[in-house]
């Protein structure tokens, strides 16, 4: 991914007319190059698990509001992946159990649940890069509150053509987004964070304790 990225980076600031940081433009391209690999990941193994429609939506709607609410990362690359396919596989799978009878309580509590955290976290902000203008804060909270408003409506009207599924991973989708802005979603990656990480170990101790040939 990395060499990639790069490559991506010296050709584009070789074609450029202008003064371009080639560093800028490789981190640009990684992080793009790595998100749309994510979902790909994601699509992928949910298709094959027969989930592909149910994670659609969940993915579509926290990816959107994650644009400007932000939220924690692992501290890897492997391991937001891993713990991200994890999560929005077994989110996919809750919503088979999704009843339409509920239908007004589920808009109903997602809705107070996703303002209030919105209102009281939002913008989470990455440590390696803090969010120290008080107007920016406000505008990234104004427009994680306009997305959230807006994929509400989405539901709402998908729910009322009978397209009962979409309707519901797209609150699924808001919900969890807006549950990992608070400290508990912090605590969830840490932990995935810590276990990976002994994973990591672990396989590091066996190559070092194994018998060369």
């Amino acid at each position: 991914m990395h060499y990639l990225a790069q490559k991506i980076a010296r050709r584009l600031t070789a074609n450029s007319k202008q003064v371009v940081d080639e560093d800028v433009v490789r981190y640009g391209a990684e992080v793009i190059l790595g998100a749309a690999l994510q979902i790909i990941v994601f699509l992928l193994v949910a298709y094959l698990c027969g989930l592909f429609l149910e994670i659609l939506g969940i993915l579509a709607a926290s990816a959107i509001l994650r644009r400007y609410s932000g939220g924690v990362h692992c501290s890897t690359y492997y391991g937001c992946t891993f713990s991200g396919l994890l999560t929005y596989l077994l989110l996919a799978y809750l919503l088979r159990y999704f009843s339409g009878e509920f239908s007004i309580l589920y808009f109903t509590v997602t809705a107070i649940f996703c303002y209030s955290l919105v209102y009281w976290f939002a913008p989470v902000d990455n440590p390696s890069n803090r969010i120290n203008d008080t107007v920016k804060r406000k505008r990234l909270k104004y427009k994680s509150c306009m997305v959230l408003t807006s994929i509400l409506l989405l539901s709402f009207v998908l729910y009322g053509f009978g397209y009962y599924l979409y309707a519901f991973s797209l609150l699924l989708g808001l919900l969890w987004q807006s549950l990992t802005l608070t400290p508990g979603g912090e605590l969830y990656i840490a932990a995935w964070d810590r276990f990976l990480q002994g994973i990591e170990k672990l396989i590091e101790r066996r190559k070092h304790d194994a018998p060369s040939a």
